[in-house]
């Protein structure tokens, strides 16, 4: 639910840690305008870093009468409802140029 810049930088492989296949981004300012883009037939799953902004969307989202599942961090709940959740190789470490 970030703003694009943010968005992608938390993508960046040095911060990534999951995702699921087919993940979208909304931002949560974007929300209410947007929603029409959501499936009305499945669960939407929301997720944030810090949990606040998803939490906002999800009780949003809920009003609007829509599934909602909000993903932990480790996305232990993605891969327990059988979604295929991605998780980067982790990076080698940056080494000092001379």
């Amino acid at each position: 639910c970030r703003v694009p810049s943010r968005w992608a930088a938390a993508r960046s492989p040095a911060r990534r840690t999951s995702t699921t296949t087919g993940a979208g981004h909304l931002p949560l300012h974007q929300l209410h305008r947007r929603s029409g883009e959501l499936p009305a037939d499945r669960p939407v799953w929301v997720h944030c870093a810090g949990g606040m902004r998803a939490g906002i969307a999800a009780s949003l989202l809920d009003a609007a009468g829509f599934e909602v599942i909000a993903v932990d961090d480790a996305f232990g709940a993605a891969a327990e409802a059988g979604l295929a959740v991605v998780t980067p190789a982790p990076s080698a470490p940056a080494t000092a140029s001379a």
